[in-house]
């Protein structure tokens, strides 16, 4: 594996959230109505957090005020990569990604990572963590500024894909594999025709996104909770003993996992 992450605390609630685009000192609050603020949370985030947007002094300025504004709501932020985040601060061999690690309450997850969280219901819950995907509007977005040319899915070796374990309880990524709603293009022909290279990128990254999950498949026979974003919309798909859940742009779930 690329890492893995470990975490002792054991977690009163865990929520999962989607797309943010850079508005994420909600994250905290809008959890206070319905949650008491004593409790430990963790939320899962499934990229589009906005990172890089900024200067990168603007950056750690922006990630400081909010594991303040965490850490007084007793929240955990697991952060995976969308294509609207710069990959750089998701490399842990990247000095933007150990900058921002820093931060006691915000955890920006490298791709290809296992994070292990505990909680009140389940002991220890494994989460496999692969970020990317293509701008689908890149064509109106700079390189290296709105968008990256690493955003997408990276391609996983032979040996990579061994190393996931069977044991996965929750895969959060950012796009989703082959036969996972949205399975067409249609609402995107117009950047199709804009950009000749776009129908390639985007089929490479369907591509290696669905090797990885064909391994899944193969060998969690328990079945997992599949989280992710980056479409817009909402949708639950069960496909098999596999449950596919899309989040809409700020929308906030209590992710609770059959015993």
């Amino acid at each position: 594996m690329n890492n893995i992450i470990e975490n002792h605390i054991t977690f009163d609630y865990l929520f999962a959230v989607g797309d943010t685009h850079g508005k994420n000192l909600q994250l905290a609050s809008h959890l206070l109505p319905n949650v008491p603020k004593e409790s430990k949370k963790a939320i899962l985030h499934v990229g589009d957090f906005g990172m890089g947007f900024s200067s990168h002094v603007g950056e750690i300025d922006n990630m400081a005020h909010l594991d303040r504004k965490l850490k007084k709501a007793n929240v955990w932020l697991y952060v995976i990569r969308g294509n609207h985040d710069n990959p750089a601060y998701f490399d842990s061999n990247n000095l933007k990604h150990q900058d921002i690690a820093k931060s006691d309450n915000i955890i920006l997850i490298p791709d290809h990572t296992i994070l292990h969280l505990q909680t009140v219901e389940n002991n220890n819950l494994r989460i496999y963590c692969l970020g990317g995907a293509v701008s689908v509007d890149r064509t109106n977005r700079t390189p290296s500024k709105g968008y990256w040319w690493n955003e997408i899915v990276p391609r996983l070796t032979e040996k990579e894909l061994e190393k996931i374990p069977s044991d996965i309880d929750i895969v959060l990524t950012h796009t989703r594999p082959k036969g996972v709603f949205p399975v067409s293009k249609n609402n995107i022909w117009g950047w199709l025709e804009r950009d000749h290279n776009l129908e390639y990128d985007l089929n490479e990254e369907l591509g290696r996104i669905s090797e990885v999950f064909e391994v899944l498949y193969k060998r969690n026979l328990k079945g997992f909770t599949h989280l992710y974003g980056h479409f817009h919309m909402s949708n639950v798909d069960f496909i098999g003993n596999v449950k596919h859940q899309l989040l809409n742009i700020d929308e906030l779930i209590e992710v609770k996992l059959k015993q």
